[in-house]
């Protein structure tokens, strides 16, 4: 979860994100516009060193403006996309320019990404949706000053917010190259998203099959890689079902080398296609039409064909470690063959080309050595040093 605080919307963006101020942001940069998507920018205040400006252009979306908290280091907050999105909402879910999409989560190592599920039934919502209301009033919004946003609660003070998207609107630039009020994005609507679809810290750590408590101290210490909330409702922070579905994806997934992506596998080594092909049928018949392993799959979203992808992973790994658990077959010639202990009335006797391989390293006899071999340090008896008794004492 970040540790950056969002404090206000700049003047000039084109995005302004629900229930923040608007800071005057005249002293900035204009920067240069380029031909693609390009990273955000920080741009650390002039006047205050410890508030940053993150400024994100796009030549066809518009820009985004706001103004962060800097973090202990000095710096603003990352987003961990990949693309850079231009509009982020509601904890991570973003925006395209068409299409609005979960957080990113799910990474896929074989495609060197994250996994994009788009959210279903996702209505955008606009600033000239919102200005519709005939509520909003221009004359009554506010324009703060970076001096001005001190303490958290001077974010919840003044005119209703609005009337402060109104005042936006009525002093915002236009330009061919600034999107339209009905372009201008400022959140999204979906099912998943409603109140009453939002799950708590309990539901969350159930989903991840660790405590509360655990929870609690992954965020605290912000470690885990914990989602950020969609809503804070009574300070209680609150996720969607996908998004808590998704971190408990993540964490149950192995790594890659221990699990490869059913796309973009590598060809199997010469003669592990064909066991591949046997280990399948194989697998899948323990897996389904066993009666009492059965029982584990049958559930309403798993079927068939569904285990049967597992048995064809199952069957992949088995083949693709082939060469490393089964070792290559020695030719006749390469060495020799122990010969087998004859035997002399049920005992067994050790020939002398055996007893001359016993102690070569690396060849272990298939049979108990009778007495350990005498210690190199311990001199043998000899015949003078022994003790003998006179037969006639």
């Amino acid at each position: 979860m970040a540790s950056h605080r969002l404090l206000a919307n700049g003047a000039g963006t084109d995005h302004p994100v629900p229930g923040l101020p608007f800071a005057d942001d005249t002293h900035l940069p204009a920067g240069p516009t380029t031909p693609g998507p390009a990273r955000p920018t920080r741009i650390t205040d002039p006047d205050r060193p410890d508030l940053v400006w993150i400024v994100h252009a796009h030549p066809h979306l518009g820009r985004t403006v706001l103004l962060y908290e800097a973090g202990p280091d000095g710096a603003g907050p990352w987003h961990g996309h990949t693309g850079h999105p231009l509009v982020t909402r509601t904890g991570g879910y973003w925006w395209d320019g068409t299409n609005w999409f979960r957080p990113p989560q799910l990474w896929d190592a074989a495609t060197g990404a994250v996994e994009q599920q788009t959210v279903p039934a996702a209505v955008t919502i606009t600033a000239a949706d919102l200005l519709q209301d005939p509520r909003a009033d221009a004359g009554a919004g506010q324009l703060h000053q970076v001096d001005d946003l001190g303490a958290p609660s001077d974010a919840s003070q003044g005119a209703p917010w609005l009337h402060d998207l109104a005042r936006w609107a009525a002093h915002r630039a236009t330009s061919p190259d600034r999107p339209p009020l009905n372009r201008c994005v400022v959140t999204l609507t979906a099912p998943e998203l409603a109140g009453d679809q939002l799950i708590g810290t309990p539901a969350l750590a159930a989903a991840a099959a660790i405590s509360p408590s655990a929870l609690r101290a992954y965020i605290s210490r912000g470690q885990g890689a914990v989602p950020e909330p969609q809503a804070l409702v009574g300070n209680r922070p609150m996720w969607s079902r996908p998004v808590a579905e998704n971190w408990a994806a993540h964490r149950r997934r192995p790594a890659a080398d221990r699990w490869p992506a059913q796309c973009e596998r590598p060809v199997l080594a010469a003669g592990a296609e064909p066991i591949r092909q046997q280990l399948t049928p194989v697998l899948h018949a323990a897996l389904w039409e066993d009666p009492e392993r059965r029982t584990r799959w049958v559930l309403r979203h798993r079927t068939a064909d569904a285990v049967r992808q597992v048995a064809e992973d199952l069957a992949y790994l088995a083949a693709d470690r082939l060469q490393e658990t089964v070792p290559p077959r020695r030719s006749p010639r390469s060495s020799p063959r122990l010969p087998s202990p004859t035997s002399v009335q049920g005992r067994r006797v050790r020939t002398a080309w055996s007893r001359s391989w016993a102690g070569s390293p690396g060849i272990t006899p298939s049979w108990p050595s009778r007495r350990p071999p005498p210690s190199p340090t311990t001199p043998r008896c000899s015949s003078a040093s022994r003790t003998t008794t006179p037969s006639g004492s």
